[in-house]
């Protein structure tokens, strides 16, 4: 919001207040909007604060960017700038620099020069290229020029200057003509040096919001505002008077349920803090979502405080103890004494569908009250204060209290055009919209020269039949109330309270009625004349344009007061009691149209005779000339004054207006920007999208190809498990035909362990065969040197002759060596056909044999057999080695095989030996076993099943 400069009304008792730079701590803050540059490149821009005049007064100065920690510096640099379209203002954000100025930087001498160095600075492409400044512009900080002026006389809270503009960088270069190569725009503010806020202390457990306020407390309302009310807050400190009057489209509850709704108001500072507020309106009688309060709270805090703090307004739940609505308003933007009738509209947080655009609409009138009046230059008076009684008369035919509203217009004759042309602004009570959460201060500037005469509500007065108000309406001696001219006047208009409810409250309708006061020079005259207050007492003030009636059937009157306020804190204010001495105003004079005072107007007082009246009104006529001749001087300089006025009025419209303007284009540029990161970010992931759809596809190819090689390897596989199985197959016979050669060394060997047990056999026979002829050789030899006889063979050994005894052996004893020969005979032939070993018992031998031929046969038998046996040892050897050999050879082609080194499979079984077909499991061994030495040396032993 931009300073409009000083006030010309400041007064006497404040000079001593001037700013006094050199003994302040002063902050400069300066932002950055938008920049701009005549050529393509990237840019940047670098504050200093300086004071050219004085060597090193950049020390002491702290700098704070954006809302990070001061720094001991003087300078910084702004972020880079990319200028692609020359000419164009590109809108920054985020580049907010506040200076921290030292005690004796700032000075009004000619040794001194605040001023804020803006360059700026073009950064080459190459890396560690040094920054070329092409461009400069110079702020003035202090002392300044006379546009825009400085209030000096600010307080502490507020601001010595704040306004938005533009600055030209020009070239840097020695010429004095050099052009521009671009231009900013700023927001600047200077103020005193504030002290950071400490952060509010944390609540306490258990602390939670204010709880609310019950019908049955005590409440800080109109009921219990003083029935004197002071227009002036206590010193040192301001009050805010908030009127609640209604509500429309309040919220439901959280569960749906229709509230118990009343107004709290609080500063900000309350609400952190979560003090117990102690400004609330009643609770209604009902729950209602259109309530009706009437009720007048006030809040007061200190002036320093003004600049700090906002007004909370917070519509709540009596029954759940909740907040419905909330809405904070800038105390520091409001108007001293400026009654404001605002139409507080936030959007309805509803979850129905049908009322997703419901609005809820809060009425209020609030004035901002201060410690004193402001007196404009050249004015006498600072104020013009009416104080309204009430009706004279009972009426019979009001059936509602009703309500008035005070203006004091400065031309009467354009107030009746614009009325009858229904303007708004004109009709009934104009309330200001005011949108959350985002209010324009623009609703909250006032201006300069109001038409409509800053029109003010009073509560409702009853009872109907004779209603009565006794209240008290100021109007500010800058909005023009103590202008007494030919066209000023005090209008009065009464309506029914009922038609500020319903569904559209506020929108008021055709007045009741209307009573009109002209303030002219000669009622002007006439209230300086009198003694004690300057004021007037009109008991009787015609109400026309009226359909009410009195009990007489005539049209009612009003009794009102009214006095010129000339002091700043004036310490009588009217009351029912005291506006009753002041001088009354005769009702003869009044005109029955406008109430036009006529040029014979007289004033009439009950203890006043002829000759008074007649010595006042030649002191009247002597005293014309000169009032007139001040009036007039008076009159051309309050014109003046208003000129001057307006033209500041404009210009702080047009500065909050390229204010709003500005933030317009930055929402603007900022939704802009948010759509182009927005777009930026849409291609990234459409990017990113493709990079991850291109890896998925070179994820799937390789997984294809991983497929593909894992269908060949198993492809691979089953050739080779068909390979295995045809080779198992082969092995079968082979392994059949090794079986059955085992078989065969094990009936050899058991043959073996047979024949040694007959050898043994054989050898016990021969011995007992020994032992037998030995035994009988003796006697038989005896006997035959008697008588002749057949002679026992002898038998040798093994291997030996025969004896030539044997054809002397008996007869008996030869053929038993037959048939023992015969039975063993048999028995090897039946070996050779029999697994088991066959053990021959030892038949019992006859003790005689028969001959000793039949033994020689036996042995000769025997040493063939042993022969036999030893060449079918040797063809088993050879037999085992070959097998060897070929299981071997067959082990190798396997390894190979698997290696694919080796013959194709038809090869091998071509290569294997036919053999029959065997019932034994048909499982293939993995690999074929190795055969051992020891196998070896068992094939070398003979098997009996050989021998044929």
């Amino acid at each position: 919001m931009a300073f409009r400069g000083p006030e010309p009304w400041v007064p006497a008792s404040l000079q001593y207040q001037r700013l006094k730079a050199e003994e302040k701590e002063l902050d400069l803050e300066f932002e950055v909007l938008s920049v701009g540059f005549n050529e393509e490149g990237r840019y940047a821009l670098r504050l200093t604060a300086e004071n050219p005049l004085q060597a090193g007064s950049g020390a002491g100065v702290l700098l704070q960017v954006n809302d990070g920690d001061p720094l001991p510096t003087c300078s910084a640099v702004t972020d880079v700038i990319e200028q692609q379209d020359p000419g164009q203002n590109l809108a920054l954000t985020g580049n907010k620099f506040v200076f921290t100025l030292p005690k004796g930087f700032c000075k009004n001498d000619w040794q001194h020069d605040a001023q804020l160095r803006v360059e700026a600075l073009r950064l080459g492409g190459a890396s560690g290229y040094p920054a070329q400044r092409v461009g400069e512009a110079i702020f003035p900080v202090f002392p300044r020029p006379d546009q825009p002026r400085m209030n000096l006389w600010a307080r502490e809270h507020e601001d010595l200057y704040r306004y938005c503009g533009s600055l030209a960088l020009l070239r840097a270069s020695a010429d004095p003509t050099a052009r521009h190569c671009g231009g900013l725009t700023y927001s600047v503010a200077f103020r005193e040096h504030r002290a950071p806020q400490p952060p509010a202390p944390n609540c306490p457990p258990g602390a939670g919001q204010p709880g609310p306020v019950s019908p049955e407390e005590p409440l800080n309302t109109s009921q219990s505002v003083e029935s004197v009310t002071s227009h002036l807050s206590p010193p040192n400190k301001e009050t805010i008077m908030v009127t609640i009057h209604g509500a429309t489209n309040l919220p439901t509850c959280k569960d749906g349920s229709e509230p118990w709704p009343y107004v709290v108001v609080e500063t900000t500072s309350e609400d952190v803090k979560d003090q117990n507020a102690k400004a609330a309106t009643s609770v209604t009688t009902e729950p209602t979502i259109a309530p009706i309060w009437g009720d007048t709270v006030k809040v007061e805090l200190q002036t320093e405080d003004v600049g700090q703090e906002d007004m909370v307004l917070k519509v709540m739940d009596n029954k759940n103890k909740e907040e419905l609505l909330s809405y904070q308003i800038p105390i520091k933007y409001l108007s001293l004494f400026h009654p404001y009738h605002f139409e507080l509209v936030k959007p309805t947080q509803s979850g129905k569908a049908e009322e997703a655009t419901a609005k809820t609409q809060l009425y209020v009138t609030i004035i901002r009250k201060g410690s004193f009046f402001h007196r404009d230059i050249g004015s006498n008076h600072t104020a013009l204060e009416v104080f309204l009684r009430g009706i004279n008369e009972p009426l019979v035919n009001n059936p509602d209290p009703m309500v008035v509203i005070a203006r004091v217009v400065p031309n009467y004759s354009d107030f009746k055009v614009n009325q009858m042309k229904q303007d708004p602004a004109f009709v009934g009570l104009p309330i200001t919209p005011l949108p959350f959460p985002n209010p324009s201060l623009l609703h909250l500037d006032v201006p300069r020269v109001s038409q409509n005469g800053c029109p003010q509500l009073s509560k409702p007065g009853g009872p109907p039949e004779l209603p009565s108000w006794n209240q008290s309406f100021l109007f500010q001696g800058r909005d023009g109330a103590t202008n007494f001219s030919e066209d000023t006047a005090l209008v009065l208009e009464f309506y029914p309270s009922t038609s500020m409810k319903g569904s559209e409250p506020w929108t008021l309708s055709k007045p009741l009625g209307i009573s009109v006061l002209p303030l002219k020079n000669r009622l002007y005259r006439k209230m300086l004349t009198g003694k004690g207050l300057n004021g007037l007492h009109v008991e009787r003030l015609p109400i026309t344009d009226t359909k009410l009636k009195t009990i007489n059937g005539e049209a009612p009157t009003v009794d009102i007061s009214f006095q010129l306020l000339s002091s700043e804190k004036p310490e009588n204010f009217l009351t029912p009691n005291n506006s009753k001495v002041l001088p009354i105003l005769d009702p003869k004079i009044l005109d029955e149209k406008l109430g036009t005072i006529n040029a014979s107007n007289t004033l009439v007082s009950s203890t006043m005779d002829c000759s008074t009246s007649a010595s006042q009104e030649e002191e009247e006529e002597l005293l014309v000339p000169k009032i007139s001749h001040e009036m007039e001087v008076n009159n051309y300089r309050r014109a003046m004054q208003k000129m001057a006025e307006d033209i500041l009025s404009l210009r702080k419209q047009i500065s909050i207006l390229e204010a709003e303007n500005h933030t317009l284009r930055s929402q603007l540029t900022k939704g802009e920007v948010e759509e182009e990161q927005n777009d930026t970010n849409k291609s990234q992931n459409l990017v990113s999208m493709k990079q991850k759809l291109l890896l998925s596809e070179l994820d799937m190819k390789k997984l294809w190809d991983k497929v593909q090689h894992l269908q060949n390897e198993l492809i691979r596989k089953n050739d080779r498990e068909k390979e295995l199985l045809l080779l198992h197959q082969a092995q079968q016979p082979q392994a059949a035909l090794l079986k059955r050669y085992q078989d065969k060394l094990r009936k050899t060997k058991l043959l073996e362990e047979t024949v040694r047990h007959q050898e043994k056999v054989i050898e016990k026979m021969e011995r007992v065969l020994e032992d037998k002829l030995r035994d009988r050789k003796e006697p038989l030899l005896t006997r035959l040197q008697g008588k002749p006889s057949v002679a026992f063979p002898v038998l040798s050994a093994p291997g030996l002759p025969p004896g030539p005894a044997r054809e002397n052996l008996p007869v008996d004893l030869y053929s038993a060596l037959l048939a023992e020969n015969s039975r063993l005979r048999a028995e090897l032939d039946k070996n050779r056909h029999q697994s088991a070993p066959i053990i021959l018992q030892q038949q019992a031998l006859p003790d005689l044999l028969g001959n000793a031929s039949d033994k020689f046969n036996l042995l000769a038998k025997l040493e063939r057999a042993q022969s036999r046996i030893l060449s079918l040892e040797s063809q088993l050897e050879d037999s085992a080695r070959r097998w060897g050999r070929e299981k071997q050879d067959l082990a190798t082609r396997l390894q190979e095989q698997e290696y694919g080194l080796g013959q194709p499979s038809n090869s091998i079984i071509t290569d294997l030996p036919v053999s029959e077909p065997s019932g034994q499991d048909s499982r293939r061994p993995s690999k074929l076993d190795p055969l051992t030495p020891s196998s070896e040396t068992k094939l070398n032993k003979p098997s009996n099943s050989q021998k044929t």
